[in-house]
């Protein structure tokens, strides 16, 4: 009996190691390169959701005249920064998604991912919309109708969303996504890979993070909105009339594309920083009117909640330089520029 304590101190023991052995043995969680907060996922994710009945009983899943999925672009610009108490169905320029199918109403805002889900029922020419959890007692009535490959809406009563549902779904023509038919947002685009081209004459460096807070920083930085910044002498920016300046930085999108800066001065180092919210899109680094890079802007890097990098262009001769980006246009997703910088020596994290 007086070896019990001595046992059972040992036997704690040898738990103790073997599970910090355990522990050491388990290797280190495989890390991955940044990528955007955005998943391709999304709308199959919603396919297989389905209404609650919040206030009324879900209608019987039979198909009606009006199932079908539908999408369309809105042209005004498009929601670029993150919002976490942002109005439901606001209307904003990008991609939009919408599908009826046996009972059940999916919407999808391609840029930041926003959804919603609803119960509807077919009358004719009325439609009805209700379950829904952003206004779950409410019932909208709309009058639809399809012509030309094209769904439109009149709206009957629908006080959703403080009027926000019916102001999107009334705002403009959705498109059918039928067979045969190439409309844009029907399906997700292809998002380009993060590359730099090949055979150049200059050497391109992507590092990931805001460059203002590298350990050796460009020596000069010139904010991609002038308008709230103004450009050090001897350095020129350009751009799109329709970018959107916003705070220091410079919203491309597909209405206003392009951003660059030129010099004469004895730079040996230029670049360029996007940083931004996880909503942005792809965009290509033209260096004297050649392509040096395209890729998904938030895949550089990210740092808490911001996304982006910074791509470097150095290996260049004395002389004047332009160093030019271009939104890529490829999902509508708008891009945003933080600044150029410029100096005599590369910048390192």
């Amino acid at each position: 009996m007086k070896n019990y304590p001595r046992i059972i101190c040992l036997l704690l023991l040898v738990s103790v190691v073997a599970a910090c052995a355990s522990r050491s043995a388990t290797p280190a969680p495989a890390t991955s390169a940044p990528t955007s907060v955005l998943s391709t996922t999304i709308w199959d994710e919603l396919l297989l959701a389905t209404p609650y009945p919040h206030a009324f009983p879900l209608p019987e899943a039979t198909v009606s005249d009006l199932d079908g999925a539908f999408a369309k672009l809105d042209e005004s610009p498009p929601q670029f920064w993150t919002c976490y108490r942002c109005a439901d169905y606001r209307p904003a320029g990008g991609i939009w998604r919408l599908q009826f199918d046996k009972g059940t109403m999916r919407i999808f805002y391609q840029i930041t991912n926003w959804t919603s889900i609803a119960s509807f029922t077919v009358e004719g020419d009325r439609v009805k919309l209700f379950n829904d959890p952003l206004c779950p007692q409410d019932v909208g009535e709309y009058q639809w109708r399809v012509e030309n490959g094209e769904l439109n809406f009149s709206v009957v009563e629908d006080g959703c969303a403080f009027d926000l549902r019916k102001e999107n779904l009334t705002k403009q023509p959705w498109k059918s996504c039928g067979v045969g038919n190439e409309v844009a947002g029907c399906s997700d685009s292809t998002i380009p890979p993060n590359e730099i081209a090949a055979n150049l004459p200059v050497s391109v460096t992507i590092l990931p993070g805001d460059s203002h807070y590298f350990d050796v920083r460009p020596d000069v930085f010139v904010a991609a909105n002038d308008q709230n910044v103004a450009s050090p002498e001897g350095i020129q920016l350009r751009y799109h009339e329709n970018s959107i300046p916003y705070g220091t930085h410079r919203v491309l999108w597909w209405k206003g594309d392009w951003l660059e800066a030129t010099t004469e001065l004895p730079f040996t180092s230029i670049g360029v920083q996007f940083w931004g919210s996880g909503y942005l899109g792809s965009a290509r680094v033209l260096f004297d009117g050649v392509e040096v890079w395209r890729g998904s802007t938030v895949s550089l890097g990210k740092s808490l909640a911001y996304f982006g990098g910074y791509i470097e262009i150095t290996g260049f001769k004395p002389g004047e330089h332009t160093i030019r980006v271009e939104n890529l246009g490829i999902d509508y997703r708008p891009v945003k520029v933080y600044a150029f910088g410029f100096s005599n020596q590369p910048a390192h994290k």
